[in-house]
């Protein structure tokens, strides 16, 4: 009897602690043992997340599972946060390591492999050009093909054309082999459908990271059929080849006295590097780290122009506004660099604005903290998922009058020039892990805008609403909805 009653409190005591939140971690939603806080409610995962700060204030926590998120809603904790070398890691999640199972490239990569690809990627940028003729010409050709592309659908109610992605996806090309696709080529529309759903197996992939112990109860066929690893490990190999197969051409046409692109440049830093014990160069790593460059560049970018082009549609009076500073400035059939900038602050300031009112990434990319620490007052964790809202952030009255209105205006000051603010705007994040390819997603940003309304209006079809809604299927990436728009042929 004594041996029973020991036992039914010790498992009373067992089921306490499992199910009491640990002392010192910031308020929020704990849950139970092994799946943590699931929420049986039909409202979206942002609003969520909106309810848990207006009850908890900038600084909660989510347990999902058994792994514990943080979520910070205030610039200032965030740049703490991101700027602690204790927060630059990347969270270890076996979803993503399935595209690069050993933690290659620059977006999952750690520590010293990282700090290695993110100077090597900085400086290649710099070097192809960034801003200079070499890269900026092979964005105005795009753009300039783009125009076309939208000339075909002028005078009907059309979505945007496909030929967006391939526009963007070929400047990425450009930058890392040197070459381009015809639009209509049916080997660059299959790369952008791998890589659409490569982004998007993402999410299913992560899953069994939150719950690690469906790998000890389930066999690997049936994780392997539920979460799609078998499809999704064809895609990879699929997307791979393209890279490998540019790879071993440069590396057959390599000119050491003439480097000609990102892969031109690893090959001559990774044979100079040949005897160097602390180099992390590789094939494999250079196979990774293009893929990366697509993932962070191509979706953004095409998803802010897209964005761009509701805003304007459904503000004309902006359009009109921002498209005579764009006839002042360029002459018809000429095309903007970044010497033009300056002299384009309207413009910038509808680029910025829409960048803030879109926040593409709405829930940043998250951080992992590498030891047990504190933040904001709290215990975090060794391992806690660190993320940010930068929603809240670009949509708070304390960095933004009237966040909820589209006012480019806020960019300029008293002479009509463009100022930017940093404060409360972190569309590329902040601290080192900061976006490596903010500069040429700016500079595309600038000539893709004032190429397409210097030759194009954009209006919302008769009869007809535009949402400005974030497409509800989308819980961490502020994706717009696919709608119709007239493209009328400007003269």
């Amino acid at each position: 009897m004594i041996v029973e009653a020991l036992l039914c409190v010790s498992l009373l005591v067992l089921l306490y602690l499992s199910l009491r939140k640990p002392p010192g971690l910031p308020p929020g939603r704990w849950g139970l043992p092994l799946v943590g806080y699931v929420p049986l409610t039909t409202r979206s995962i942002p609003q969520q997340l909106a309810d848990l700060r207006n009850k908890h204030g900038d600084i909660y926590m989510w347990r999902i599972g058994t792994q514990i998120q943080v979520f910070l809603h205030d610039h200032q904790l965030i740049k703490e946060a991101f700027t602690r070398p204790e927060f630059q890691d990347r969270v270890d999640f076996k979803g993503f390591r399935f595209m690069d199972p050993n933690k290659l490239g620059l977006l999952q990569s750690n520590g010293e492999h990282w700090h290695n690809n993110r100077r090597f990627t900085l400086r290649q940028l710099r070097d192809l050009g960034m801003g200079k003729s070499k890269l900026v010409s092979a964005v105005q050709s795009q753009s300039s093909l783009l125009v076309q592309e939208f000339k075909k659908q002028a005078g009907r109610p059309a979505p945007i054309p496909n030929t967006l992605s391939l526009a963007i996806i070929n400047v990425i090309w450009h930058m890392v082999s040197g070459k381009e696709f015809l639009l209509t080529d049916p080997k660059i529309t299959q790369f952008c459908q791998l890589l659409d759903e490569a982004l998007e197996r993402l999410n299913l992939l992560i899953v069994p990271d939150y719950m690690p112990w469906l790998y000890s109860v389930l066999p690997n066929k049936v994780i392997g059929r539920v979460f799609g690893i078998d499809r999704t490990s064809d895609m990879r190999n699929k997307l791979y080849k393209y890279f490998i197969d540019d790879i071993e051409e440069h590396q057959r046409t390599l000119d050491p006295n003439n480097p000609r692109d990102f892969i031109d440049g690893y090959l001559m830093e990774m044979e100079g590097r040949k005897d160097d014990p602390q180099s992390t160069l590789s094939e494999e790593d250079l196979t990774v780290l293009i893929f990366d460059l697509f993932v962070a560049g191509f979706e953004t970018t095409t998803n802010t122009l897209i964005w761009i082009t509701y805003y304007l549609a459904s503000n004309p009076q902006v359009q009109r506004k921002m498209q005579a500073e764009i006839d002042q400035v360029l002459p018809l059939g000429t095309q903007a660099t970044l010497q033009d900038r300056a002299r384009l602050p309207y413009t910038e300031a509808v680029i910025h604005e829409s960048l803030r009112r879109s926040s593409l990434l709405a829930l940043g990319v998250p951080h992992m903290a590498t030891q047990n620490t504190t933040l904001g007052g709290y215990v975090i964790p060794k391992g806690t998922s660190v993320g940010c809202s930068t929603v809240t952030v670009h949509n708070s009255c304390r960095y933004w009058d009237k966040p909820d209105h589209f006012q480019p205006e806020r960019w300029l000051d008293e002479n009509n020039k463009f100022t930017s603010k940093k404060e409360g705007f972190i569309p590329f994040s902040i601290g080192k892990r900061q976006c490596a390819g903010e500069s040429l997603a700016r500079m595309e940003l600038l000539i893709f805008t004032t190429a397409l309304f210097q030759s194009l209006n954009f209006s919302i079809p008769p009869g007809n609403t535009l949402s400005l809604e974030v497409n509800p299927g989308d819980a961490i990436v502020s994706l717009p909805i696919h709608q119709d728009l007239i493209v009328t042929i400007r003269k």
